[in-house]
C-alpha cells in the first residue's frame, strides 16, 4: 500500500465520500481501533486563502465540544504529509446511511410520518446547538449535509461553515458561507442567527418533499413561496411557510418554538397557534413518593421494576397485557423451544435480563420526570414478536432532551404523539432515560 493511501501510518483510505469547494472527505479504516472513520482533508494548494484553514480549524474546535448522537464525534485533528505536501486532517465518526440529496436524486417517496419524525429530530439537534453558550450556528444546512441512518435517525454533518454567534473583540464581521437557495438573505450580509439555520432547514425539507430545489419556488418579490399543491398536511405546511419567511423577525425564533407548533394538538374547531410547548400534566408519577436517589429498592419499587422490565413470557407473547402464561402459550413455548433447540427462550430471557439490569440502575439513581411522545414504531425482536419503539422529549435542568425506549405494543396501543408518559432520567449519564411502566 503506497503512502498516498495511508494517512499518518494509521488510516487506510477506502474511498472518497465527497468533495467540497476546498476540502474533500474520505472513508478510511483506523488500523489501531479497527473501525471505519470519515476524514476531512485540507491541503494548502487546495485552499484559496488562509480563511479556508481558519474555517477548517474552527470546525475541529467547535465539534470537539459537541456531544450529540446526531452530530459526528471527533476522534482526532492532525497534520501530516499526504500526496506530496503537508495537509490538515479532521478524523471523525463515520455516519452510515443515505443523505437527503440521495433520497431526492432517487425520488424516494417518504411517508408523512417519517418526514415529520425527521424534522422533529433535526429540530432537536438545532435546539442543542443554539442552546450552547455561546450558541453554535451550522450555517450550511442542505440535503447533502443530512444523513438518514438505517434506523431512520437523522444526522447533521459537515460543520465546515460552523460559527459561534458571539464574536471576539478582533472580529469585525462574519464570513459569508452557505449554499445558494438554502441560506436566507441576511446570511449574504454576514448576519446569520438561529433563525437563519431554521430557514435553511425549512428550505431543505421543501426540497425533500417536492423534489424541486428551493430557487424554483422564488416568487416575483424574491420570496420563497410554498406551492398550493405541496404534499403535506397542517400544521407542517404553515410551519414550513413561517420558517421560510424572508424577514428573520417573521420566522420562528427558536427550534423549540417550531417543534411546539408541530406537536401542538388544538381543540376541535380552534386554529393551531404557535406557542411554547405547554408543561405536561401527567398522572401521578409512580416514584413521586419515593426517597431521593440513590434509593433502596423496597417491595413496591421492585414490583414496579418487574412490570417495567417485562417478563420473558410477555416478550414471547408481546401483544398481551398479562404477565402470566396460559396453557396454550405455554404449550407453544415448549414446542418452539424443542424446535429451536432452546434458542427461543434464551433469546427473550437475554432481552429481559439486559433490560432489567438497565432499569435497576435507573430505579436506584434516576430522577422522576415526564415526557411527551414524539412518535411510535414497531420493531422486531425476533421470532415474529415486536416491541414498540417510542421516541420522546422531556425538559430537565432548563434544556430539552430526547430519548428512545421500547415498550410492549399492548401498553402503547393507545399512545399518540403528544401523549404524556412517565420516565426516569440520569443527569450524570448525559440525561439518559427510560420509560416507567404505566400499569
Amino acid at each position: 500500500m503506497t503512502s498516498d493511501t495511508v494517512i499518518a501510518d494509521r488510516y487506510e483510505i477506502i474511498r472518497q465520500l465527497g468533495q467540497g469547494s476546498f476540502a474533500r472527505t474520505l472513508l478510511a479504516r483506523d488500523r489501531e481501533l479497527d473501525r471505519q472513520v470519515a476524514i476531512k482533508v485540507l491541503r494548502p494548494r487546495d485552499a484559496p486563502d488562509l480563511k479556508a484553514f481558519e474555517l477548517f480549524e474552527r470546525e475541529a474546535q467547535v465539534l470537539r465540544d459537541l456531544r450529540h448522537p446526531a452530530i459526528p464525534a471527533i476522534h482526532a485533528f492532525l497534520r501530516a504529509p499526504w500526496n506530496g505536501s503537508e495537509a490538515a486532517f479532521l478524523v471523525m465518526e463515520y455516519i452510515e446511511g443515505t443523505s437527503f440529496a440521495e433520497l431526492i436524486e432517487h425520488r424516494r417517496h417518504l411517508e408523512p410520518e417519517l418526514v415529520l419524525h425527521l424534522l422533529l429530530e433535526l429540530l432537536g439537534v438545532l435546539d442543542y446547538l443554539h442552546s450552547r453558550m455561546p450558541p453554535v450556528l451550522h450555517r450550511d444546512i442542505k440535503p447533502a449535509n443530512i444523513i438518514v441512518r438505517p434506523d431512520d435517525a437523522p444526522a447533521l454533518v459537515d460543520f465546515g461553515a460552523v460559527r459561534n454567534v458571539f464574536r471576539g473583540p478582533d472580529e469585525h464581521g462574519s464570513t459569508i458561507v452557505g449554499t445558494y437557495g438554502y441560506m436566507p438573505y441576511e446570511q449574504y450580509m454576514g448576519q446569520a442567527s438561529p433563525a437563519s439555520d431554521l430557514f435553511a432547514l425549512g428550505a431543505t425539507f421543501l426540497h425533500l418533499i417536492t423534489g424541486r430545489a428551493p430557487p424554483q419556488f422564488l416568487g416575483a418579490s424574491g420570496r420563497l413561496e410554498i406551492p398550493a399543491d405541496l404534499h403535506c398536511d397542517e400544521p407542517l405546511r404553515s410551519v414550513l411557510s413561517r420558517m421560510l419567511a424572508s424577514a428573520p423577525a417573521e420566522r420562528f425564533q427558536s427550534a423549540r418554538e417550531v417543534r411546539a407548533a408541530l406537536v401542538a394538538r388544538p381543540a376541535a374547531g380552534l386554529p393551531a397557534t404557535v406557542s411554547p410547548l405547554p408543561a405536561p400534566v401527567p398522572r401521578q408519577h409512580p416514584l413521586a413518593a419515593a426517597s431521593p436517589a440513590p434509593r433502596a429498592l423496597d417491595r413496591s419499587l421492585r414490583n414496579l421494576l418487574k412490570r417495567s422490565a417485562y417478563s420473558p413470557w410477555q416478550l414471547m407473547n408481546s401483544t398481551t397485557r398479562t404477565d402470566g402464561i396460559s396453557a396454550m402459550p405455554f404449550l407453544l413455548v415448549v414446542l418452539l423451544s424443542v424446535g429451536t433447540i432452546g434458542i427461543l427462550p434464551a433469546v427473550f430471557w437475554s432481552i429481559y435480563l439486559s433490560r432489567k439490569r438497565r432499569l435497576k440502575a435507573f430505579f436506584k439513581y434516576g430522577l422522576p420526570g415526564t415526557a411527551r411522545v414524539v412518535n411510535l414504531a414497531p420493531e422486531n425482536t425476533g421470532f415474529g414478536e415486536k416491541l414498540m419503539r417510542v421516541r420522546y422529549e422531556f425538559e430537565a435542568d432548563g434544556h430539552l432532551h430526547r430519548g428512545v425506549d421500547h415498550v410492549l405494543p399492548a401498553l402503547a396501543e393507545w399512545w399518540v404523539p403528544g401523549e404524556v408518559i412517565n420516565l426516569l432520567y440520569r443527569p450524570d449519564r448525559e440525561y439518559d432515560s427510560v420509560i416507567v411502566s404505566p400499569v
